[in-house]
């Protein structure tokens, strides 16, 4: 049996499973190999909603990804579709219509040999990864998909009965974990989720950037006066996916940009990676020493004010420059819109 046919064999059993009836999203399923150093973590979709998949984590570092989506939104901090891809990071297998996979599934379905029907029944695989665009899984995730479904379907099943375990209020997370052997043998345990995956990795892993130029760029800013003015400041992806120039995977591009309140100008539109703490602190020293002048005020959406809190607290705070959350910056909202129409266009 080669690998595809295996793969979607499993992934129909799988589906005949009908794992949704019993499992909630947050009923997590750890299932520990022999040859890999952290746990995979499996969470099931479909009983709250009629969007039926399954969602695989391939490390610690990956569930923290889960937990922090679904601390963000309980606090209802996401504002749009965009925010939520960048705290998923995960392979997913989702079921779908017919009409709805992509072609280059569909081939791969029809090349198995193992056939698939009825509504919501079609395996759709996606690799998510933040800043980059859904994308098909790579052919060398195949094994270990097939290492993992073997188990699952067994796992899952014999799990089905210990399901009460998540229904109970705990301030520890716990989960059923069962460890396999490389002999074939398992047992099952109750894993422990370390408290720093349970807090999300997104924000915990820059705790407000250190100031990271110079003693003499900070000099040279400070030494600016004050303006009469206010900026507007927005770090946010751009929805809508660019292939690098070397090709590749398509990434969702992370847009620095700054208004003049005052002038009612787009003083700086800047890609940027995110997380490149240095640039994004030099960029905002540049712009001060280019309008000769530091602004009292720098003001940021209220939906992203602890994101870029992170980078620009410390440094802003040197500079006399309070940072304001407000619900809505009137010049960006308008700026973006265009940009994004541009990008479409």
């Amino acid at each position: 049996m080669n690998n595809q046919m295996q793969l979607y064999s499993l992934v129909k059993k799988l589906y005949q499973a009908n794992l949704w009836e019993d499992y909630w999203d947050n009923d997590i399923i750890g299932i520990q190999l022999p040859d890999r150093k952290d746990p995979v973590f499996i969470s099931i979709l479909g009983k709250a909603e009629q969007n039926f998949g399954i969602l695989i984590y391939r490390n610690l570092e990956e569930l923290s990804y889960f937990f922090e989506t679904s601390k963000r939104v309980e606090d209802r901090e996401f504002s749009s579709v965009m925010e939520v891809l960048q705290t998923r990071k995960c392979i997913s297998l989702d079921f779908e219509d017919r009409q709805e996979i992509p072609k280059e599934e569909y081939e791969k379905i029809k090349a198995s040999g193992i056939t698939f029907r009825g509504k919501k029944a079609w395996p759709v695989f996606t690799d998510y990864k933040p800043g980059y665009y859904p994308y098909m899984i790579d052919e060398s995730d195949v094994p270990f998909l097939i290492a993992i479904f073997e188990k699952l379907v067994e796992t899952a099943n014999d799990f089905r009965n210990s399901l009460q375990l998540y229904e109970q209020e705990q301030s520890i997370y716990k989960m059923l974990m069962r460890t396999y052997k490389k002999d074939g043998l398992y047992e099952d345990s109750f894993y422990t989720v370390p408290e720093v995956v349970l807090e999300g990795l997104l924000d915990n892993e820059i705790d407000h950037a250190p100031i990271k130029l110079t003693e003499f760029e900070m000099r040279r800013a400070n030494n600016q006066k004050m303006k009469n003015t206010i900026w507007e400041l927005d770090i946010d992806f751009i929805g809508v996916p660019v292939v690098p120039a070397g090709g590749g995977r398509p990434i969702f591009p992370c847009l620095l940009i700054v208004a003049d309140t005052k002038d009612g100008e787009i003083i700086c539109s800047e890609f940027i990676k995110l997380r490149d703490i240095e640039k994004i602190q030099r960029i905002v020293i540049q712009l001060i020493l280019a309008q000769n002048g530091r602004p009292p005020k720098i003001v940021i959406d209220a939906d992203r004010h602890l994101k870029i809190a992170v980078y620009l607290e410390k440094l802003l705070t040197a500079l006399d420059i309070e940072l304001v959350p407000i619900q809505k910056l009137p010049l960006l909202s308008v700026a973006k819109q265009d940009m994004l129409e541009y990008f479409e266009d």
